[in-house]
Order: structure tokens, then sequence, then C-alpha cells
């Protein structure tokens, strides 16, 4: 079986070999600063092609994934894209992570099915999902989608009242990721009490940290890298406004409650790199089909037989999205573009890697709000001492997923329970009945009540 490299391609000798590959390009930081990024596609990929070309590939042909490096160069992107699109045997391509995509848009050419992996055109108005004929589908979840239920477990839950942004402006210059995070806590009824910003690897947070104390607000929302999180936590840690819990963040000394988007809270990197000074309680949004270690999702199984790997979560995403192309040629029957993008538009509710995606003809992003879930950073050492107490999920015990990783994001269960369980009710019930995530604080007779302190 060949291997996967990121100037080359995986091709299982076990297919049938009687005709020619089906072929996918992708682009994606399979070096540099975000190569972290990169390790996800190529095992979400190549577990994702192994399994499919064991099983007889597609319609009788193997698959080949054709993988292309862009770093973190937005040019080399462009480039990348240019040199994929112009090759006829190209089904389609998956961009995951790298910039460019957008100077990209205007050159898509031909209905070519081009897959937003990690990047988020629904949020920012730019994915075309009403434009008859457009062939840009997402795969990756909306942010409007997760700040609104991050909004909502603030308000509703938490019962807090103000929040402020502190955001590395490098990733938001157009000011999107500041207009949705100020619209999403005004609908859920909070008042956004100030907005600061810094740049991407600074190590003094003082002026903004002074201005915030001032501000007082009881959620903290932070955008950026894990090392910009890092560094946050510490200076929060020296100023004596680390988190508590949930009374405290409400209380007449600052000490807020840290919310945080994926990019700078998805793994445990930040928690890693600050330590002690990292708090139980600090909270993200994610996606359902994320959770790669519930037994349902075929992804961390097909990581564990053919790679001998844990997933990590996210590795689904690109193995979605090589999924939504295929699944458009096997209901199409031809690989002819229009036709292809008709029948992925048809693709009502399928499940591949995770929970089930579809599309519409108006509607291109594969996953919606329902399976939006919140995750919290817990210790391996235990759960935070709280009146009354909480446990951890399975997935901390000896020999699944976090056994042995020091701080890691798990999912927070109640907060969306019920939207949840309404989409995916057999994942929901694995969760509940097998008690994976944080559950608190579980009832007697099954119900999970809001009074835990910490979250």
């Amino acid at each position: 079986m060949a291997g996967l490299t990121a100037s080359g391609t995986l091709l299982s000798s076990c297919a049938s070999g009687r005709d020619d590959p089906f072929t996918v390009g992708v682009i994606a930081p399979f070096s540099g600063p975000s190569s972290s990024t990169g390790s996800l596609v190529t095992n979400g990929l190549e577990a994702s092609v192994r399994h499919l070309n064991a099983i007889g590939g597609l319609r009788g042909r193997p698959l080949e994934v054709l993988l292309r490096d862009a770093g973190a160069d937005p040019g080399a992107g462009v480039q990348l894209y240019e040199e994929l699109a112009s090759r006829p045997e190209i089904l389609g391509i998956l961009w995951c992570g790298v910039p460019g995509l957008t100077q990209v848009l205007p050159r898509i050419r031909d209905g070519l099915p081009l897959i937003a992996v990690f990047e988020d055109l629904f949020s920012e108005g730019e994915l075309l999902a009403s434009t008859p004929g457009s062939s840009l589908f997402q795969v990756q979840m909306p942010q409007v989608y997760v700040l609104d239920a991050l909004a909502g477990y603030a308000a509703d839950d938490r019962g807090y009242t103000s929040a402020a942004l502190l955001h590395d402006t490098s990733f938001d210059r157009e000011g999107t990721i500041r207009r949705q995070f100020e619209e999403a806590f005004t609908r859920a009824g909070i008042d956004v009490v100030a907005v600061e910003a810094f740049a991407s690897g600074g190590t003094d947070y003082g002026p903004q940290l002074q201005r915030l104390q001032t501000a007082a607000p009881h959620v903290l929302y932070i955008d950026g890298l894990p090392a910009d999180a890092a560094d946050i936590a510490l200076a929060l840690d020296a100023l004596g406004a680390s988190y508590v819990d949930t009374p405290t963040a409400k209380g007449a000394q600052w000490r807020p409650h840290i919310f945080g988007s994926a990019r700078a809270f998805g793994d445990g990197t930040w928690a890693d790199l600050a330590g002690e000074s990292a708090k139980v309680g600090t909270v993200t949004g994610g996606h359902l089909g994320g959770l790669a270690y519930l037994p349902a999702f075929e992804i961390g199984n097909w990581m564990r037989q053919l790679l001998g790997k844990d997933p990590l979560g996210g590795e689904e995403l690109p193995a979605d999205g090589l999924a939504s192309i295929l699944r458009g040629v096997e209901a199409a029957g031809t690989t002819e573009r229009e036709g292809l993008i008709r029948a992925m538009e048809r693709i009502d509710s399928t499940a591949f890697a995770s929970v089930p995606f579809g599309y519409t003809p108006e509607r291109h992003v594969a996953y919606g709000p329902e399976d939006v879930v919140i995750r919290t950073l817990e210790r391996l050492r235990g759960p935070a001492l709280t009146s009354p107490p909480y446990d951890l999920g399975r997935e901390w015990t000896a020999g699944n997923i976090f056994a042995g990783t020091a701080a890691a994001f798990t999912h927070l269960v109640r907060p969306t329970l019920e939207a949840n369980r309404q989409a995916h009710p057999d994942v929901l019930a694995t969760v509940l009945d097998e008690g994976y995530g944080t559950q608190c604080t579980k009832q007697a007779d099954g119900t999970l009540d809001r009074v835990c302190e910490v979250h």
C-alpha cells in the first residue's frame, strides 16, 4: 500500500486497478506554523482512502488523493489551485486551512467542486450558497452557529450579563470576527462592554487587560493562536484575575470566565504552554462529529485499525469533504462537473466519517446549529472541586483517548444536549448511557442540572 506524503499520492494497490483512479486534489499546510492542521488532513484522508480502497473503491475504481503543500503562503495556495484545476482528472479540490482562498474564489472555473474544509465562507457571506450553479461547498462548522451557542450558554445557563472581546486583528482585518461576536452576544441579551486588539506574538497584554479590568466583563472571549491564549492566561494569573467559577465571575473582583475560538483553544496546546494558569472551565465551541473518540464515529475506528493512531478531532472534516465529492459521483453516475454539482446538492443526509451531513441547492454548508457542541477544559488528575461535585467522562479512564493527556478539551454535554439529541438521538444516547463527556451535574433520574459552579 502506497504512503501519503505532502507532494505525492495515496493509492491502494489492493483496489481493483481495472480503471484509472478517481482523483481528488488537496491543498493544505503540511509545513510551517500550521502544520498540525496538515497532520489532521493527512491522517483523516489516509484512513478514509485506505478504508474505501480496501472495500473496492468507488464504482469499481480505486481512489487517489493528490496532496499539495501551501505552507503559510497565500500565493502558493493560489498557484496550487491553478495547477490542480488545470488537470482534467481532478474531480474536485479540498481547501484545508491555508491562506489565499478569497483570492481563489474569482478564479473558480468550469464548475470544479471546491470544499472549504477548515475555512468559514458561510459566516463571512462568501459561500454563495444561494447562487445557482455554485461549486463551493463547506464542511467547516460555521462560526456564527458556534458563537450563538456560546452566547446562549453564557446568558441562559450561566446567567452572565456582560462580555468583552480580546482578539488578534491579523485574523480579522475586515472586522468580521468582531462583528459576529458583538451580534451573537447582543442577541443573547449580553452587553458587550469592551473590545481590545493585539498583534499575534505579543508578550505584553498589560494595557489591554487594565482596560478590561476596568470594564469588568463576566465573560472574556479570546481569539488568536494557542500561544497567545497561553500568554493571556499567564497574564491574567499574574494580575490576580484568573477564572475560579461562575459566582466569582459575577462577583466584585474581576475574574472572568474565559471563552474562546477553536483557533485559540481547539486542543490542549495552550494549556500545555500556560500550565496551571490554564483553568478548568474554560470553554470553546465545536462540532459534534469532532468528538472522534465516540464509538459511533468511523473516523476513529479507521485511524486505529489502519494507521495505529488515536484521533485528535478534526480528522473527520477532510474525510467528509472527500466523501462529499465521492457521494456526488456515486449519485450522479458521472464525473461531468455540472451533473456532479447537482448530485452533491441532493446529498440529503449521509454518514461517512462522523455525524450525517448533507446539502441542498440553497444550502452548501454540511452541518447546522444542531451539530454544535460546547467543549470545556478538564485535567487528567480529576475534576475541579465544586459543590455539588461532578465526574470526568469515560474518555479520561484507562485505555481511552485522554488517559495519558494532562489537559484537554472535552464535551460539555448539558448546554447543547436537547438540540443535539433531537438531531442525533443515537449518538447522544451513547454519550449519556456510557458516560462520555463532562455531564455535570447528573441527577438520579438522568437529567443534567445547571448548578455546577465551574460550568
